[in-house]
């Protein structure tokens, strides 16, 4: 499972943290797509990968679920799904973004 909490924040050095809900929708920041994907992914030639802010102020990084007509601003739908198999074969779950 990826998004593991840290030991720690990395600037204030303190152990305890709120758990904070991801709405279900944001607006896509800045996206790129990856032609050199890791192993893990080797099923794909490429995919893309964006940063999405919430109405909240939170932003996420994760998968977007296409690569083709992605545009900066447009809304997309959060979903918590597996992405893949690490190469030990564990499920790999993370967030996908749907654009809208």
């Amino acid at each position: 499972m990826q998004f593991r909490t840290h030991l720690r924040c990395l600037k204030c050095k303190h152990v305890e943290f709120e758990l904070i809900e991801l709405p279900e929708k944001g607006k896509l920041l800045t996206f790129t797509i990856l032609k050199a994907p890791p192993m893990e992914f080797r099923d794909k030639p490429s995919y893309a990968l964006g940063i999405v802010e919430f109405p909240n102020g939170i932003k996420a990084l994760g998968q977007l679920s296409r690569e083709e007509n992605l545009e900066i601003g447009m809304e997309v739908e959060v979903r918590h799904e597996k992405i893949c198999n690490d190469l030990n074969g564990q499920e790999i779950y993370t967030h996908v973004f749907y654009p809208l």
